[in-house]
């Protein structure tokens, strides 16, 4: 990468931190960003992926017996072939934990499940339709990456954290060199010319940036939603009914329930309205307390959504009895809430 390109880059995130709208930072991310944020430098790039720049965004966390198992898995549902497209030849981040797929694609822990969610995706829609995306909370751009690496003329919106977007901006930079990123600091007064959508491919936007864009066609947030305040929450959802397209899809992969946010954040909870038609509702691949659920955008209301968070409540439910922390199995569910409530009221005092 030329120094220009990292130039912007480090431009960007500094523009950004000056800029920092502090209310769409959880504890949850207020905690994660914290406990590094003397790494988040230029020269600490090259190697984000084993210098804890990625903790938190990055499954490196499980036993290599278990990835050798998922991996196979992944094998027996998608195919080597499938695989083998999805897969780069750059150790971009030099991730240490890694095997090499055919002798010179690079496969580690992390991006085997992005593998499975874009499978499942391509086979339920025409992605080849889909002109615009938007990956809500985008980490280090791991999911983008496959999609432009699959389809390279699409143009990809990614809304995250100044600091993620720090490591997004270099690592799909870095696969794509030819790729024409715009960055936050570019928006001239907040604003966006038309123009821009047609000059550049990637977008790298912070969360209280302006959202210039129309009719998004694919909408995308995985397993973060479930670390963000519930306020927060609301406004990307409000965002995407109000900007996702017609026959625009909205898929969304995160926990039962998490309260790392200091509260609970609980999938059937997720303020979906009623314009929605479910595609697909499940349990997300070797992720149990995890749920997928891809929906497409209708002109009619229907309760399917309502029903199925139904279903989906019973599910967290049952998922409770098997909490590995005690006090979440003997409280009544109300009655941990309670208490979570106030736990966060005394850390926050």
């Amino acid at each position: 990468m030329i120094n220009s390109e990292l130039k912007k880059i480090e431009f960007n995130f500094k523009y950004s931190i000056k800029k920092y709208n502090k209310n769409y930072k959880s504890n949850h991310w207020n905690f994660q960003i914290e406990r590094k944020k003397k790494l988040f430098k230029i020269k600490k790039l090259k190697n984000f992926r084993n210098n804890k720049l990625s903790f938190g965004l990055d499954d490196q966390y499980y036993s290599e017996k278990e990835f050798i198992k998922n991996f196979n898995l992944l094998v027996e549902d998608c195919s080597k072939k499938f695989i083998k497209k999805n897969l780069f030849k750059k150790n971009v981040g030099n991730v240490k934990k890694f095997i090499k797929f055919e002798k010179k694609y690079f496969v580690d822990r992390h991006e085997i499940f992005f593998i499975k969610y874009l499978y499942d995706l391509e086979k339920n829609i025409n992605l080849k339709k889909i002109k615009l995306i938007c990956d809500i909370g985008s980490g280090y751009g791991a999911l983008a990456a496959k999609i432009l690496k699959l389809y390279n003329s699409k143009k990809i919106v990614l809304i995250d954290l100044p600091e993620s977007n720090l490591l997004s901006s270099f690592y799909l930079k870095k696969l794509f060199p030819k790729k024409k990123f715009f960055y936050s600091y570019q928006l001239k007064n907040n604003q966006f010319q038309k123009k821009h959508l047609n000059n550049y491919d990637i977008f790298i936007l912070n969360p209280w940036d302006i959202f210039p864009f129309k009719n998004v066609d694919l909408f995308i947030n995985t397993r973060s939603m479930m670390e963000m305040d519930y306020q927060m929450i609301k406004k990307y959802f409000k965002l995407i009914h109000s900007k996702i397209s017609n026959k625009g899809y909205f898929l969304n992969i995160n926990r039962y329930y998490k309260d790392t946010t200091g509260y609970p954040i609980e999938y059937h909870k997720f303020p979906y309205d009623k314009k929605w038609k479910i595609i697909y509702s499940k349990r997300s691949w070797q992720q149990n307390h995890t749920h997928t659920m891809l929906t497409k955008r209708s002109k009619n209301y229907s309760d399917s959504i309502y029903l199925e968070q139904k279903k989906i409540k019973k599910i967290i439910l049952k998922k409770i009895k098997d909490d590995p922390r005690l006090i979440r199995r003997i409280l009544p569910d109300t009655v941990y809430k309670i208490y979570k409530y106030f736990k966060r009221l005394i850390i926050a005092n």
